[in-house]
């Protein structure tokens, strides 16, 4: 979903490591909404939940290695992105599938709650009041375009330290301070003063500068090590209070699971890292790699109308086990995504919704 300046501007390659990261995102998201569709309505105290919880925990880097591969292109000198550029064609390209896919999921909720002609026609204010719940994504990416022209300014002229502070305080007090007081709270019945946190360090402006660091400026190897390490002690820290939380409060609870805690960020870091790392500075011709990412954003945007589809017919990922279920049905449903997105970007004009 990165910016198509990832191609390199004179072969006409691509870099490796994003085209895969892409794919293992993209497939990611799929399958946190192929185990959420069963998550939410599972008993906490069926055998079940573990299990579905157990895999949630396993799927929620991927919107943040998106943001982080954004990043990573729009903000580096290596590819010319000016003002104009980026609010006359980036911008305007995620309006428009803002537009398209708001209104063919508005409409398409019409058709399946059986609504009358007035239902049709407030349909395209759900773009303003309640879009389909997945678009989230894009009103996130066209804000992250928005300023991006500015945050260019800074990329280009910030030492490679002053970006890491930047990243350090939305680190500390976006991701850190609210996570710490949320545990205070729920533990010891204890609140950190608010105005100790700093007003508008939660942002995913801080995955798209982080992906910007590291492909620009990269990790040694004792960094990533401990990165690596963080990373697999935040999976083990948010399934565990996940799985305490939500058998406490007898519901499922995702909290520790949230896209702005520090044991998302510190996983999507490390993926998006060890990909940076392995490939390096690789780029790719590999027609096959390239046209599968190439459909990766439409796979993000059709997915659930097929999850929707599976539930339509009465089936069930609970059956005959989740284990084996759930993982089967995103491999069905992303495959499915992809074939149908392949078909229609061969129909002129397509491409531009997908």
């Amino acid at each position: 979903m990165a910016s198509q300046s990832s191609i390199t501007e004179s072969q006409g390659r691509r870099e490796k490591y994003a085209e895969w990261l892409r794919i293992i995102a993209a497939f990611t998201v799929v399958f946190q909404h192929t185990v959420t569709s069963a998550w939410y309505d599972t008993p906490v105290s069926s055998p079940d939940f573990f299990v579905l919880n157990f895999l949630n925990s396993l799927s929620r880097f991927g919107v943040g290695v998106f943001i982080m591969i954004s990043g990573a292109f729009m903000l580096s000198p290596k590819y010319a992105h000016p003002p104009k550029k980026v609010l006359t064609y980036n911008l305007p390209k995620i309006i428009i599938l803002i537009v398209t896919w708001g209104l063919a999921y508005g409409f398409l909720n019409v058709i399946c709650q059986s609504g009358d002609w007035v239902d049709y026609l407030s349909a395209p204010i759900t773009l303003f009041t309640k879009p389909a719940t997945h678009l989230w994504f894009l009103y996130t990416l066209a804000g992250l375009y928005m300023i991006t022209p500015a945050l260019r300014v800074f990329t280009q002229n910030a030492s490679p330290r002053m970006v890491l502070y930047v990243i350090a305080l939305f680190f500390t007090f976006g991701l850190v301070l609210p996570t710490a007081n949320h545990l205070l709270f729920k533990l010891a019945d204890v609140s950190i003063y608010k105005n100790i946190g700093i007003q508008g360090s939660t942002t995913f402006a801080g995955f798209y500068l982080s992906g910007f660091y590291i492909a620009h400026y990269g990790l040694g190897p004792k960094v990533r090590k401990i990165l690596y390490s963080l990373a697999a002690i935040s999976w083990f820290v948010s399934f565990f209070y996940a799985t305490y939380f939500s058998i406490a409060r007898d519901a499922p609870n995702e909290y520790f699971f949230g896209n702005f805690r520090p044991m998302t960020f510190l996983i999507a870091a490390a993926i998006f890292c060890y990909f940076r790392t392995k490939y390096g500075n690789t780029t790719t011709d590999d027609a096959k790699l390239i046209d599968m990412s190439k459909c990766m954003l439409g796979v993000y945007l059709v997915h659930p109308m097929f999850i929707k589809a599976f539930y339509g017919l009465h089936l069930s990922i609970l059956i005959p086990h989740p284990i084996v279920t759930a993982p089967l049905m995103a491999v069905v449903f992303f495959g499915l995504s992809l074939f149908v997105v392949r078909m229609f970007r061969k129909i002129p004009g397509m491409r531009k919704i997908l």
